[in-house]
């Protein structure tokens, strides 16, 4: 199996993914964090690249909502206009877990998930691209683990995604949590979300479609 691996799946043909085949070691949901883990997802700045969130987001003071302008198409992905959405387990000291802890992003409403990164570069742990319901936008993106790669700079101990828009106005509700079974859908519990308002001028919000 390759490493990285972007699945599309439909009704037309359906890729079956078992856990015993995305098999990377160690263990999650157990031991010693148990079901204490509490999940924070936040909308990253990228250092004041994206105005409209504030300076200091984190997993520890998470600003989860942004009004945003579509990207051009010919921008390609994640985006001219991408939204940086990063997310942690905390454990009750406060301190950021994951390593092992497989979790998904998942999206619904306008905007697809145009940027899901390998957690480790050359290591074991994997990602996977999905498109849940068939509709031709990336909608899950499952990572085995929480970013540890020497090579980077900055994110570690942290899971990333990317989201997008180039023309569809409304809003993207993004939910994070543990996916034990990697099946590309979250477990129910243990989650966090954001929400991005897409307008042709990023200036525009208050759309509703249901959420989660």
């Amino acid at each position: 199996m390759k490493k990285k691996l972007t699945l599309a799946i439909t009704c037309g043909a359906l890729l079956v993914v078992t856990p015993a085949a995305l098999s990377y070691g160690g263990s999650y949901g157990g031991g010693s964090y148990g079901d204490s883990l509490r999940a924070a997802s936040y909308i990253n700045g990228d250092a004041g690249k994206n105005a409209d969130v504030d300076p200091n987001s984190s997993c520890y003071r998470p600003d989860q909502y942004d009004m945003q302008a579509f990207s051009s198409a010919a921008s390609g992905n994640p985006g001219n206009n991408n939204v940086h959405n990063d997310a942690c387990f905390l454990d009750d000291r406060g301190n950021k877990v994951g390593k092992n802890i497989g979790a998904t992003f998942q999206s619904r409403g306008t905007g697809y998930i145009s940027a899901c990164p390998d957690p480790d570069g050359a290591g074991p742990a994997i990602r996977i691209l999905r498109d849940l319901d068939g509709d031709g936008r990336n909608d899950s993106c499952y990572q085995s683990s929480y970013q540890e790669n020497p090579a980077l700079a900055a994110g570690n101990f942290e899971y990333h995604a990317r989201v997008n828009n180039t023309g569809m106005a409304g809003s993207q509700d993004v939910n994070w949590g543990m996916d034990r079974d990697a099946d590309g859908r979250i477990d129910g519990r243990d989650d966090d979300s954001i929400k991005v308002d897409w307008s042709a001028d990023g200036k525009s919000g208050g759309w509703s479609y249901g959420g989660w």
